[in-house]
């Protein structure tokens, strides 16, 4: 019977989730720590799977696009999404290169109102023909087929070098501060094969530098010239006009280096002004593609990714899981320690179901882990004292009034398990010239000076700590019972 009224007193609900508030924090770690153990090793088996797929399409993916378009769809984006992302990053890309080209290029520097320009005409003459002629309209002059064909060749060879990279670069050091892209920029060329005439004409900062420019190519076509004279047929390139004049002048240029039409239907219209306003048109048509790129990415339908989304959802059961599982652990452990634990019953218990009267108790738990003012509450630590010094004087406060009512002796014999327990008791009682006459005993099964002083008692006191078994408070009363004693309160360290 006092097994079964023993078993029902420790398991208290009240005093089980006192437990779980105060270890609260331990129970959270523990879950958070199951909840990423579980996520880590689920996302293990997706990373080497990932793992081994990546390194099978790394040895396809060389390309750098591929391999950009790979990562975008990494992040779960769809088709169009990608392609718009990808075009955009190409054209800022572009953007930014034609923006530093055109900032530091020499043609960004020019003024066209006050450019200074050097004209210089040229005309590839051969053995045996006719007057030099130097007009847009120049036909097919006297001599044979053979003389026209080998002048018109002549011409589209010169026509190349003086487009060429070499040519630029002779140009540019020689000016000094430009570079060989800069060239094709200021350099206005024109030729017209059949008629056997090339037109260059230089554009510049200062009057300084359009000579600079002009002396290099003198010097570049004699060169020229005398190199391939080696190789070709003998000939002159002659030189008809070099002129230098202050102000932009609307030049007939070529509209490509390799063109092979007559100089009318082959040529374009250009000026200074003219090729800024290109380059400042080809900044702001940028500019614009990537304004319509971006407008037209927002405007595409949101798509869901089911691949991601469902990747999130097995993560989130996951933690989900992990988090359940560790707190029905902790839980579990919590709950097996409670039960195994020697512990006493509530106070109110231990009057009620086995007639102690409990004449004082200290806190078992202190304050500590969630909620402690509930926790204190639930476990009864409320009502109980904070230390040994108020336990004490609380303890011999009821012991003096319980012997006043029962009219009995102040001879006290304190009794317990804990002899520097029952020490401290006695010493306590006993000072300040105490009204009670205080012993103590403890170990009163074995100890025969304790089994002596048990038989003479007047008033048996037990003593004990919170956290002590029941069974050997209760097999201390049986004993004391047997020898006709009566339990005069119980003290609770």
């Amino acid at each position: 019977m006092e097994r079964e009224i023993q078993e029902e007193v420790v398991i208290d609900l009240a005093e089980l989730i006192a437990l779980y508030l105060r270890k609260g924090f331990w129970i959270i770690g523990i879950s958070l720590l199951f909840a990423g153990v579980f996520v880590k090793f689920r996302a293990m088996p997706e990373e080497e799977t990932s793992k081994k797929d990546g390194n099978v399409q790394e040895a396809t993916l060389q390309d750098k696009d591929l391999k950009e378009e790979k990562a975008l769809e990494e992040k779960g984006l769809t088709a169009n999404e990608r392609y718009y992302t990808a075009q955009i990053k190409k054209e800022k890309e572009r953007l930014l290169w034609e923006q530093d080209n055109w900032e530091n290029s020499y043609l960004f520097t020019l003024d066209p109102d006050k450019v200074y320009e050097r004209q210089i005409d040229l005309y590839v003459k051969v053995p045996d023909s006719g007057n030099i002629p130097f007009t847009e309209d120049s036909g097919e002059k006297s001599g044979d087929l053979a003389e026209n064909a080998e002048r018109a060749a002549l011409t589209e060879n010169y026509s190349s070098l003086f487009q060429s990279g070499s040519f630029y670069e002779s140009i540019a050091v020689a000016q000094g501060s430009m570079k060989a892209s800069d060239v094709a920029d200021i350099l206005f060329f024109r030729s017209n094969d059949e008629a056997g005439t090339l037109s260059l004409c230089f554009t510049g900062a200062s009057e300084e530098d359009v000579q600079k420019m002009g002396d290099a190519a003198a010097e570049y076509w004699l060169n020229a010239e005398n190199g391939m004279q080696e190789n070709v047929a003998m000939h002159d390139l002659h030189l008809v006009n070099d002129k230098t004049t202050l102000g932009m002048t609307t030049h007939s240029v070529n509209r490509n280096a390799l063109i092979k039409e007559d100089a009318l239907t082959g040529s374009m219209e250009s000026s200074i002004l003219l090729r800024q306003n290109e380059k400042k048109d080809s900044i702001n048509t940028r500019i614009r593609i990537i304004s319509d790129l971006e407008k037209a990415k927002k405007e595409l339908p949101k798509a869901v990714n089911n691949a991601t989304q469902s990747s999130k959802k097995r993560i989130l059961k996951q933690a989900v899981l992990g988090l359940f599982l560790g707190g029905f652990l902790s839980v579990f452990l919590f709950t097996l320690q409670y039960l195994l634990e020697a512990k006493l019953p509530k106070e109110e218990d231990l009057e009620s179901l086995y007639g102690f009267t409990v004449l004082g108790s200290k806190k078992r738990y202190g304050r500590k882990g969630i909620l402690p003012s509930l926790s204190e509450k639930l476990s009864g630590d409320k009502e109980r004292e904070k230390d040994d010094e108020n336990l004490l004087s609380l303890a011999k406060t009821n012991l003096s009034l319980l012997l006043r009512e029962k009219q009995t002796g102040t001879d006290i014999l304190f009794v317990g398990e804990d002899k520097q327990l029952c020490e401290k008791t006695e010493d306590f009682m006993a000072c300040d010239h105490s009204q009670f006459n205080c012993s103590y005993a403890y170990n009163i099964f074995k100890n025969e000076e304790s089994i002596e002083r048990l038989g003479a008692a007047q008033n048996i006191v037990f003593v004990a700590k919170g956290k002590s078994e029941l069974r050997a408070i209760l097999n201390m009363k049986r004993r004391c019972e047997k020898l006709g004693k009566s339990i005069a309160g119980l003290i609770l360290y």
